[in-house]
């Protein structure tokens, strides 16, 4: 448990050290914008990622609340080798700009266009976010950003990346709202044999705090989240679960018994890199579940244009293995793919 706490503090630390905004939290019925902070411009380089966690705090606080670099560039289209925008959920008490950081800049030094929203802010907590109620706040607005993303991209579907709470969200919005507007769900810090079972008990019970009913109808709603084929997964999305042994909410995990319709893979961090001792929050700076994250969207660039599984991709480099920590991330210098 001191270890779990040490995470929770360390949660509620990034989100602290970023200043107050006085911009409205979304509402639960629509998208979240921009507005909230000003937003990048320039798509970093592969050089320009940062290697910790908690990089993208430490940017917003001394860029007044801007968005890391990479992240929420509406001017950005998709190309032919890289069509399908992406949409990064953070976790229970962060926020879009905080999170992703690291995967962010990656994927857009990749040639992918990211967005990272702030989704389930309470009111007058535009900068901390995952706080309000799954399926009355969070999940609608991810599901109206999907919307918005492809309207200004043009794209058919998006792919989605979840880490902790969010990989819940994610995964939810693709089975229950948006199934025909999303190609792939990547998640980070997430059990995926138990998301059909909603939030983390920690989660439901910080929601039981702020709002028993906010809690109880949560509860109700992800019990029809397995619908009639009984699994929280949809057709015709792809699924990819990044896993580390070393998390300290979800401890290790295997691929779930699912149906052959299902198109689930789990891939651990410690499989070929015991080095890798990444946690709950430090996966989301560990340079292998970057690499693992974008070998799910369609692998680095120069090793093809096919998506993964066509024969592309036969020369993409194998996901980097750096020495990285629960509490602390990565201790070693991050090579280049």
């Amino acid at each position: 448990m001191t270890l779990l706490r040490a995470v929770a503090v360390a949660a509620l630390v990034v989100v602290a050290t970023a200043p107050a905004t006085s911009t409205a939290a979304p509402t639960s019925t629509a998208a979240p914008t921009s507005t909230a902070a000003p937003t990048s411009t320039a798509a970093p380089t592969a050089a320009g990622v940062p290697w910790r966690w908690w990089d993208g705090a430490v940017h917003q606080l001394t860029h007044g609340l801007a968005d890391p670099p990479g992240l929420n560039r509406d001017d950005c289209r998709p190309t032919a080798e890289r069509p399908e925008p992406v949409i990064l959920v953070h976790g229970t008490g962060l926020n879009g700009g905080n999170s992703w950081a690291t995967v962010g800049a990656a994927l857009a030094a990749e040639g992918f266009c990211v967005w990272a929203p702030t989704v389930g802010a309470l009111p007058g907590l535009g900068a901390v976010g995952g706080l309000d109620s799954l399926t009355g706040a969070s999940a609608p607005q991810l599901a109206a950003e999907i919307d918005r993303v492809r309207a200004l991209t043009g794209a058919a579907e998006v792919d989605l990346v979840g880490h902790s709470q969010g990989a819940i969200i994610a995964s939810f919005v693709a089975a229950t709202a948006r199934a025909d507007s999303v190609r792939t769900v990547v998640t980070l810090g997430a059990d995926p044999a138990r998301s059909g079972e909603g939030p983390p008990e920690f989660v439901t019970d910080l929601l039981g705090v702020l709002s028993a009913e906010t809690a109880e109808r949560d509860a109700e709603a992800t019990l029809a989240w397995l619908g009639d084929e009984g699994v929280p997964f949809a057709r015709g999305v792809r699924y990819v679960a990044v896993s580390s042994d070393y998390d300290e909410l979800t401890g290790p995990v295997v691929a779930p018994q699912v149906p052959d319709f299902v198109d689930l893979r789990v891939a651990r961090l410690q499989d070929g890199c015991e080095a890798d001792r990444s946690g709950h929050l430090t996966v989301l700076a560990s340079p292998r579940a970057v690499d693992l994250v974008v070998d799910a969207l369609g692998g680095p660039l120069r090793s093809g244009h096919g998506g993964p599984g066509d024969g592309a991709d036969l020369d993409v480099p194998p996901p980097r293995c750096v020495l990285a920590d629960q509490l602390v991330g990565v201790l070693a210098p991050v090579p280049p793919r």
